[in-house]
């Protein structure tokens, strides 16, 4: 039985890992040729990544603009600040002082979770809530924290793409989370 839940786990920690990995890997690939193309294909393709990558709307109008006048590290910061407050609203939690991986290790607690992404009861189920709240918190202090706190922090265009793709995905995990009442 453990090692059938070891298997298991194993499984929803690859299939997490592959989610993650595609989307990666596709903001990657747009980089792949921009040797061979010119400055002004460039920016086309990557508007229209941009476009077809970032699909929430309320991230869209955070970032967009930002984006797209070329201010990469601000769009990133933007879009994690973003996360930060849907978690605490969506939390019921607007008026505490919790923010960053502490609002993220509340609001996603294993244990007693306020938002809860499936019904935590098998072991994968329970991973699942407590990856995420890990992977959440990790980016409050390692993509958020950095680009706040630091007015010489730049990002690529590359990277900026990475990230906001990872923080759209982050975005509609948060919206489908169902908020539980104690």
């Amino acid at each position: 039985s453990n090692l059938c839940e070891y298997g298991q786990t194993l499984i929803w920690s690859w299939k997490l890992m592959g989610c993650a990995t595609d989307i990666l890997l596709i903001a990657q690939g747009i980089n792949h040729d921009f040797s061979i193309i010119d400055a002004t294909e460039t920016e086309s393709n990557n508007t229209s990544t941009y476009d077809a990558v970032i699909t929430n709307k309320a991230l869209r109008r955070k970032t967009e603009k930002l984006f797209k006048d070329g201010h990469h590290a601000r769009a990133v910061e933007e879009a994690y600040k973003l996360l930060d407050n849907t978690v605490k609203v969506k939390a019921g939690l607007q008026q505490t002082d919790l923010t960053g991986a502490k609002l993220m290790q509340t609001a996603f607690s294993p244990n007693k979770p306020l938002l809860r992404l499936n019904e935590c009861v098998s072991t994968s189920e329970q991973n699942e809530q407590s990856g995420y709240m890990q992977i959440l918190a990790g980016c409050m202090v390692g993509i958020r924290n950095p680009r706040a706190h630091d007015s010489d922090w730049e990002d690529t265009e590359e990277r900026s793409l990475q990230l906001l793709s990872f923080a759209n995905h982050l975005m509609e995990r948060i919206l489908v989370s169902e908020k539980v009442d104690y």
